[in-house]
């Protein structure tokens, strides 16, 4: 029955994850790297937070935040990309995001790669 209504749907775990991986060259007049905004800058570009463990009684609202902002590996790695481009920190980066398929024989990748101009 609750699987069967709107929100059960919308909610529905399923085996299919995600991983970015992002590289970033910083100007020479940054020195230190700023990893924890990168990681904050990545988590709002895609909109869901880096997940390595999702606790039982967490697992509804983070399916329920995944469903509600689907969007294909291009998608991310644009995304993704757009806000390694606004960071002026940042000289170079490449972004690489794959979805790793349960329902296909193969997974979905998408790379990024770009040269933020002088600021």
């Amino acid at each position: 029955e609750w699987l069967a209504s709107e929100r059960g749907l919308a909610a529905t775990p399923h085996a299919q994850r995600s991983r970015a991986d992002v590289r970033a060259v910083l100007r020479p007049s940054f020195d230190e790297l700023p990893l924890l905004a990168l990681v904050d800058a990545v988590e709002a570009a895609l909109g869901t937070p880096v997940q390595t463990a999702v606790k039982r009684e967490d697992e509804q609202a983070f399916a329920e935040l995944n469903a509600a902002n689907l969007m294909f590996c291009e998608d991310a790695a644009r995304r993704v990309a757009g806000a390694m481009s606004n960071d002026e920190r940042i000289e170079r980066y490449d972004v690489r995001v794959a979805h790793f398929e349960s329902l296909h024989p193969h997974d979905a990748v998408a790379r990024v790669s770009g040269v933020n101009a002088s600021r």
